[in-house]
């Protein structure tokens, strides 16, 4: 029940940071100044045509957020708690490498 209640509070603040502006981008204008962007990490995966890997973070948080409000609903199969535990893993993965991939992604502008 503990790690119920734990993932979905992982889950949440996974999708939180997420969407926090983390990174800023600088660029030279044609006139000579320096502009700044504030970016997410969700919005600099789409920028370099990425965002695959947030809708796969979106379906492994889903996956965990079910299984764990199944679980504290008062289903206890072996099945269940696997699932849960292994959407788990893998949404805390793939946040991790969302969180390398836009570290070192760069913009394509047109």
């Amino acid at each position: 029940m503990l790690l119920s209640i734990l993932s979905i509070l992982v889950n949440v603040v996974f999708l939180i940071v997420l969407n926090l502006d983390l990174y800023t981008d600088r660029a030279m204008m044609p006139t000579g100044d320096i502009r700044e962007w504030h970016r997410s990490p969700v919005s600099r995966l789409a920028i370099a045509d990425q965002s695959i890997l947030f809708y796969i973070q979106l379906a492994l948080v889903a996956v965990s957020i079910v299984s764990s409000a199944l679980i504290l609903f008062g289903v206890r199969t072996d099945i269940v708690r696997k699932i849960q535990l292994i959407s788990l893993i893998a949404s805390a993965v793939m946040f991790i490498v969302i969180m390398i991939v836009t570290s070192n992604s760069h913009a394509k502008y047109a």
